[in-house]
């Protein structure tokens, strides 16, 4: 709450700054703030104001607080700016954030830009922009900290100094041969402790942890997060070293997987996973709606026709119709609950393809277990509601719930081996079908039931 507070006091404060159009308060309090607070503060302004700050400040610091400014205000500013202030900006971002920002301009703009910058930057963005996106590639930066072999702490430190304005991090620094291959890496704090004339070699950790360009993205996110470690080195099909991935990036490309997937879960499609919900036009959030629930709408005419195929049995007992919510509900929430474990466990890792068949025998015992539960549970409410269902919404509630969690469990298998996103076996799509299956069980079982029992129910149902 105070942290809160505070970023509403200064808000006010830079509004007032503005209005009275004192600038030198605006620069100092700017360059008081961290980037990414000063960014939060200033998105609450439009982008001529917020395009008139960053005019006050030196080019370096302008950039670093740029890059945390979401895209939409990044973008109206940088249509504001003449070609020379852009280039400039361009040049003092970070290499993965001038890729990024440039990936956002039309295929024309995009070559332009580039070719106004210096030929090593040129080289650079192209280089990391040949990389597919969604790979570890497409997510390194290649502003990280080389040693030499033959360096010594002292050595070290002294380059540290000079390659600490453009570097990523200078916590670690990679010891690598003329063939850019890695032979060892080095912390900060290890260089710091070290006798000055002590060779980095001796003190090296040479078993390096190390990712590949062409891995999926969310392999950085498992790896630094298991591993603890604030960057890893990224090499190319060679085995050299071209860039690394520290962990903002990581925690970024962790930001949107988890955003993407509980848009999937809840059956959203296109880009609003990339889109802020708070500026998204209203079209596209419909249009990212609309598909799924459309398909669902069909999808769902299947319980309509079969409820319409036991006609004859609902009329016979129409007491059938009171449970008929309770429990296609009870199954489809317990086919949601175990996609939604299983969504996450196939997400860090936990569970791969060939633990299906394990995973699928200890999901029948705990669905059998739970279904137990809530069966006794139902009967319990058919005990005062209607006697005469008892068997059959408690053995329904039995089946449906074991049927709901193993179509939970199963569906985002069977997505992952058709190469699709497991994330798409959404809480929904998981619903519909166990919509489906609840009725087909419930109405089936008191067809089974009420036929082999007629003559006990006549007394209660008229036919």
């Amino acid at each position: 709450m105070e942290t809160l507070m505070n970023t509403e006091v200064l808000r006010d404060q830079l509004l007032q700054f503005f209005e009275l159009q004192k600038a030198s308060e605006i620069k100092d309090l700017l360059e008081r703030l961290h980037p990414s607070v000063a960014s939060e503060i200033l998105e609450a302004f439009e982008a001529e104001r917020i395009a008139t700050a960053l005019d006050l400040l030196d080019s370096r610091l302008r950039a670093d607080l740029f890059g945390y400014l979401s895209e939409d205000i990044q973008h109206a500013i940088a249509k504001n700016l003449p070609e020379k202030s852009l280039i400039d900006l361009i040049h003092f971002l970070s290499h993965d954030e001038r890729v990024d920002f440039l990936n956002d301009f039309d295929d024309d703009k995009k070559e332009i830009l580039i070719k106004k910058l210096a030929q090593k930057e040129r080289e650079d963005v192209r280089k990391l922009d040949a990389y597919e996106e969604g790979t570890v590639g497409a997510l390194m930066t290649s502003d990280y900290v080389a040693l030499q072999p033959g360096y010594t702490a002292s050595d070290a430190i002294a380059h540290l100094r000079q390659e600490a304005p453009d570097a990523e991090t200078i916590y670690y620094a990679y010891i690598l041969d003329e063939q850019r291959h890695v032979l060892g890496v080095v912390s900060l704090k290890q260089l710091i402790l070290a006798r000055p004339n002590r060779p980095v070699m001796d003190f090296a950790q040479r078993d390096v942890i190390a990712l590949h360009t062409r891995e999926p993205a969310e392999n950085a996110v498992r790896a630094l997060s298991k591993s603890d470690l604030l960057a890893m080195p990224v090499l190319d099909r060679q085995g050299k070293m071209v860039g690394i991935v520290t962990h903002d990036d990581v925690a970024d490309t962790a930001e949107e997987e988890s955003t993407e997937d509980f848009h999937r879960m809840g059956a959203v499609g296109g880009d609003l996973g990339t889109m802020s919900l708070r500026t998204a036009p209203s079209l596209q959030i419909i249009w990212s709606r609309m598909p799924w629930l459309l398909a669902l709408v069909f999808m769902n005419i299947f319980s309509g026709a079969g409820i319409a195929f036991f006609e004859n049995t609902i009329e016979a007992v129409v007491s059938l119709v009171f449970f008929l919510p309770l429990l296609i509900g009870s199954g489809g929430n317990a086919g949601a609950q175990a996609s939604t474990l299983m969504v996450r466990a196939m997400a860090i890792g936990d569970v791969k393809m060939s633990n299906w068949f394990s995973l699928l025998r200890k999901e029948v015992g705990i669905a059998l277990v739970l279904g137990i539960a809530m069966g006794l549970a139902v009967a319990l409410v058919a005990s005062f509601r209607a006697p005469e269902v008892i068997v059959v919404v408690a053995s329904t509630m039995v089946i449906v719930v074991i049927t709901g969690s193993l179509i939970g469990m199963s569906l985002p298998f069977v997505l992952s081996a058709l190469k699709m996103d497991p994330a798409t076996s959404s809480a929904p799509l998981v619903t519909s079908l166990a919509d489906i299956a609840g009725v087909i069980i419930y109405f089936g079982i008191a067809s089974w039931w009420f036929s082999i029992g007629a003559d006990q129910i006549e007394a209660l149902v008229p036919f």
